[in-house]
């Protein structure tokens, strides 16, 4: 009981409030501004989609054809590695 007395003192404070006017040129200055404000066209949204999934695409195949060139042999690396003709010094 104590606590919804409580709480609709809290609710009846503002009933004395008067609203506030905000200032003429300070509102038709925000009011312009977002009248003014431009917006995305749904064609630059797409071209914008698909170079995200062009990119990530990429991504995931050059990820894909590096795990396949790790899986060789570290013997197979040192084998390409080395000089064919024998030869110490050149």
């Amino acid at each position: 009981m104590e606590q919804e007395t409580w709480i609709q003192n809290i609710l009846d404070s503002t009933n004395g409030i008067t609203p506030v006017v905000p200032n003429e040129k300070l509102w038709t200055k925000i009011h312009n501004k977002i009248q003014q404000q431009t917006y995305v066209t749904p064609k630059t949204v797409w071209l914008v989609a698909a170079s995200i999934a062009i990119l990530v695409v990429l991504n995931i195949t050059v990820m894909k054809t590096k795990a396949q060139e790790k899986t060789t042999t570290p013997t197979s690396y040192f084998e390409n590695t080395l000089n064919k003709s024998n030869q110490l010094y050149q």
